[in-house]
C-alpha cells in the first residue's frame, strides 16, 4: 500500500482545505514543503501524523483555526487515500476467504480513510474514524455478489481492522536530537521505559537488516544468559556484524556529508541488577572511545537519523511504504553537508516515502520539484511582518508545477522557488560558470547523460523557462564578468534569438551562443529531442506510457524527467549517446 493523497481541512491554520495530491506525478518517493518561518509547513506533517496518532480530546480544542475558536461547529479532519498493489490485494482476499468465509470478485484498488474530529460550541464532541472499502464478492456458497459494508456490516469492520493493521507507518520526527541511551536492554520489555523500549526494537530492526530471521531473544539474550563457549563464539561474531553494519551505514553517509577521518562502532555487553543484560554503543577513533553523546551535535542528528530512518524501514511486521515526516531537517549541518544530505535521502527512499519540510535552498533537489509543496500563509505580508494578526492565518499548499504557472514572467524555472523561501546571495556567494539551455526538459536530458552515461565532465546545465527568456540573465552575467554559454535548438526560433541576443546585448555574446547546427553542421533545425534516435525516443516514452507506437513530445517530457529522477533507461543506442557526447565535447572545448 502507498499514499497518494492527503486532505486536510480546518486544522490549525489551515482555514479551509490543504490537498496534497500524489497520483499523478512522475514517480518520486520525496515530497519537499517549502516556505518561509510560520509559513505552515509544520502544521501540514502534524495534520498527517494524526492519520495514526490521535489527538488527545482534552487538547482538541487547540486544532481550532484562531479565528473560529468563539462558536466552532464544524469538523477538523484529514483523510488520506492509498493504491494497492496485487500482493495487498491477495493477502486481503485470503483473509476475507479464511476468517469470514468471503470470496472476493471485485478488484480493491485504492482505500480511503478519514480521522474526523466534531466540535459542538468549540468543545470537542466526537471523534470518529471513516472508512471506503469497497468489499464486494460472494459469502459462503452463495451466487450473488453483495456489498460487504451493506450487508454484513460487523464481518466488513472485522476487514477493515486488519487492513487498518497493516497500513503503512506515518513516523514523524520533529528532530533528531535524542538523548542516546548508555544502555540498550535486551530483557523483559515490560521493565523497560517507552524510550528503552523503542531502542530496544530499532536494535531489532539492526537484526531485520540482515534478512537472517536473527532475534535479540534468541541470538543475543540467550548467548548472554547461557555463556557456553559455542555460545559466546557466536555472540562475539554476531556482534562484530552488528558493528560492521552500524559502522558501513552510519560512517558511510557521514563520510560522504563530512570527509572525516574513518571511526568504528564498537559494542560491548554487561549487564545490571535491576534490569539485567545490556549492550553499549560507543565510537571507537584511534585508542580513544566516545558516547554518541559526547560527540558533536551534527554528529548526534546525523547518527540518529539514519538509525531512525535506514534501520526503521527495515521492521518487518511493517507493510507497505513506510512515510517519514520530517521537520527541516539537517538544520543543524553546515549547507555543503545539507545538499550532501539529499543524495543520502535519494538512497533511503527506495523502500519509503520521505516527505521534509525546509526553507533552505540547499535542501531542494531539482530531481524532486515534481513532488515539491510551496507552503505559503496568504495571511502574511512579509513586507510587514509586524502587522501579522494569527487571527487571520491561511495555509495553502500549492503543487510547484501550478506555483509556476502563476509567474507569467519568470526568467527561469527555479526562479518562483528561491522568491518563495525569499533567497538572496552572498557577497562571498561564487558564480558557477553555466550553460543556459532551453528549458527544464533540455536540463533534465542533458544532466541525466552527464550523471549516468558520459563521463568525465563537471558542467553546470541552467534550466531556463524558453529561448526568449534569457535577455536579464545574458546582462547580468555580462556585468558581472562571469563566464557563460548557452547552447538553443537550432529550429527558426532558436537561430533568431541568437541573433538578437548578440545584436540586441553585446557581440562578446558571439562566442558564447551556440545552436545545435554549430556542434554538427548535419545538425540544422535540430531540436534537443532530435538528437535522441527515433526507436529510443519511443523506448524513453514506453518506460512510463507502456504499449506507445508514437512519439508524442509532451509524453516524451514527461518521461524524460522521470528518466532523471529514477536513471531507468540503460540501453540506449551509441548514435544517441554520441550525439550527446558530441554536444559535451564541443561546450568543454569552449570553457
Amino acid at each position: 500500500m502507498k499514499y497518494t493523497k492527503f486532505t486536510i481541512v480546518n486544522f490549525r491554520g489551515i482555514k479551509n482545505v490543504v490537498e496534497l495530491d500524489f497520483s499523478n506525478l512522475p514517480g518520486t518517493n520525496i515530497f519537499t514543503l517549502v516556505g518561509l518561518n510560520e509559513s505552515g509547513k509544520t502544521s501540514i506533517l502534524e495534520a498527517i501524523n494524526l492519520l495514526q496518532n490521535k489527538y488527545p480530546e482534552d487538547q482538541a480544542h487547540k486544532m481550532i483555526h484562531k479565528s473560529k475558536k468563539g462558536n466552532f461547529n464544524e469538523k477538523i479532519y484529514i483523510e488520506a487515500t492509498l493504491s494497492l498493489d496485487e500482493e495487498d490485494e491477495i493477502r486481503i482476499r485470503n483473509f476475507c476467504k479464511q476468517k469470514i468465509d468471503f470470496k472476493l470478485t471485485e478488484n480493491i484498488t485504492t482505500v480511503t480513510v478519514r480521522k474526523e474530529y466534531s466540535f459542538k460550541n468549540s468543545k470537542f464532541d466526537k471523534f470518529v474514524s471513516r472508512w471506503t472499502v469497497p468489499l464486494v464478492g460472494k459469502r459462503g456458497k452463495s451466487r450473488m455478489a453483495i456489498d460487504l459494508h451493506n450487508k454484513h456490516m460487523t464481518e466488513w469492520r472485522e476487514v477493515v481492522t486488519y487492513i487498518e493493521n497493516n497500513f503503512p507507518r506515518i513516523l514523524y520526527y520533529e528532530n533528531f536530537l535524542f538523548d542516546f541511551p548508555q544502555k540498550i536492554y535486551l530483557g523483559d520489555v515490560t521493565a523497560l521505559t517507552k524510550e528503552e523500549v523503542e531502542y530496544r526494537r530499532i536494535l531489532q530492526d539492526i537484526l531485520d537488516s540482515f534478512d537472517n530471521s536473527l532475534s535479540i531473544e534468541d541470538h543475543l539474550f540467550e548467548r548472554l544468559e547461557n555463556a557456553t563457549p559455542e555460545n559466546e563464539g557466536a555472540l562475539e561474531s554476531l556482534l562484530g556484524d552488528i558493528s560492521q553494519k552500524l559502522t558501513e551505514v552510519i560512517f558511510k553517509g557521514w563520510n560522504e556529508v563530512f570527509l572525516k577521518d574513518s571511526k568504528e562502532i564498537e559494542i560491548t555487553t554487561s549487564r545490571d541488577s535491576e534490569k539485567g543484560y545490556y549492550l553499549q554503543l560507543k565510537i571507537k577513533q584511534g585508542k580513544d572511545r566516545f558516547s554518541i553523546d559526547e560527540r558533536s551535535l551534527g554528529f548526534r542528528w546525523f547518527f540518529s537519523f539514519l538509525l531512525f530512518t535506514e534501520f526503521r524501514k527495515e521492521r518487518k511486521e511493517d507493510f507497505g511504504e513506510t512515510l517519514f515526516l520530517l521537520d527541516e531537517p539537517a538544520s543543524n549541518l553546515h549547507q555543503k553537508s545539507q545538499i550532501k544530505l539529499l543524495d543520502i535521502f535519494d538512497r533511503l527512499s527506495e523502500k519509503c516515502k520521505i516527505m521534509y519540510s525546509t526553507h533552505s535552498h540547499y535542501l531542494i533537489n531539482p530531481k524532486h520539484l515534481a513532488g515539491t509543496y510551496i507552503v505559503k500563509n496568504r495571511a502574511i505580508n512579509y513586507d510587514e511582518e509586524e502587522n501579522f494578526d494569527q487571527n487571520e492565518t491561511d495555509i495553502s499548499a500549492t503543487l510547484y508545477k501550478n506555483f509556476v504557472s502563476s509567474y507569467p514572467e519568470e526568467k527561469d524555472h527555479y526562479k518562483p522557488i528561491l522568491d518563495a523561501i525569499d533567497y538572496t546571495p552572498s557577497s562571498f556567494e561564487l558564480v558557477e560558470q553555466i550553460i543556459c539551455l532551453e528549458g527544464k526538459s533540455d536540463y533534465y536530458t542533458f544532466e541525466y547523460f552527464q550523471k549516468n552515461i558520459i563521463e568525465g565532465y563537471a558542467l553546470h546545465f541552467y534550466p531556463g523557462a524558453g529561448v526568449t527568456k534569457y535577455e536579464d540573465l545574458l546582462r547580468l552575467y555580462l556585468a558581472w564578468n562571469k563566464p557563460l554559454l548557452a547552447l538553443f535548438d537550432s529550429d527558426r526560433q532558436g537561430k533568431k534569438e541568437q541573433t538578437r541576443y548578440i545584436k540586441d546585448i553585446s557581440c562578446e555574446l558571439n562566442e558564447a551562443i551556440f545552436t545545435l547546427d554549430q556542434v554538427d553542421e548535419n545538425w540544422k533545425n535540430y531540436t534537443t529531442e532530435d538528437l535522441f534516435t527515433d526507436e529510443d525516443r519511443i523506448l524513453i516514452i514506453n518506460s512510463i506510457f507502456p504499449g506507445e507506437m508514437e512519439y508524442n513530445k509532451s509524453k516524451f517530457n514527461t518521461a524524460i524527467q522521470d528518466l532523471f529522477i529514477h536513471n531507468t533507461i540503460d540501453n540506449l543506442s551509441d548514435t544517441t549517446i554520441d550525439n550527446f557526447r558530441k554536444c559535451f565535447q564541443f561546450l568543454s572545448t569552449r570553457i
